[in-house]
């Protein structure tokens, strides 16, 4: 498949959903720990994201790359279960300071969806702090915010 389409899923809590449909910015399978999200959008397929210098007011920032085991595509619904465990755990609270459930801040994922899973053996979760309402993160980054 090409250009590469992740799933996007909203954390419980949270109101937004990351999406970009044109091929611009950097690709879901190249994105870093501590880059930050220029825009979000709607859609449930994701293939780039473009980025921002996190000095400036951003729309999301990553904060953790899990990888979920090989082995057949488990269903959307297991990875995205997967994927809130993830990223609402220790990622979380190393990334951030304090545990999520006593956290201000949200977070979005977004999760191999079966194509990518089996045609580019992807296996990341990239776990994103957002806010509630989808209103843009303050300049500066999340890292250490302990809030």
């Amino acid at each position: 498949m090409n250009p590469i389409a992740r799933r996007a899923a909203v954390a419980l809590a949270a109101g937004a959903l990351f999406s970009v449909s044109a091929c611009s910015g950097t690709s879901v399978l190249n994105l870093e720990v501590g880059q930050c999200i220029a825009d979000a959008a709607t859609g449930d397929q994701v293939s780039s994201l473009p980025t921002v210098d996190c000095s400036e007011p951003h729309a999301g920032e990553i904060y953790a790359l899990p990888q979920l085991p090989d082995g057949d595509f488990p269903g959307d619904e297991a990875v995205n279960e997967q994927a809130q465990q993830l990223c609402s755990g220790q990622a979380f609270q190393d990334y951030v300071g304090k545990p999520y459930q006593d956290s201000e801040i949200y977070y979005s994922t977004l999760s191999p969806s079966l194509e990518t899973w089996n045609e580019d053996d992807d296996r990341e979760i990239v776990c994103i702090l957002t806010t509630q309402d989808g209103s843009p993160l303050e300049a500066g980054s999340l890292r250490g915010a302990n809030r």
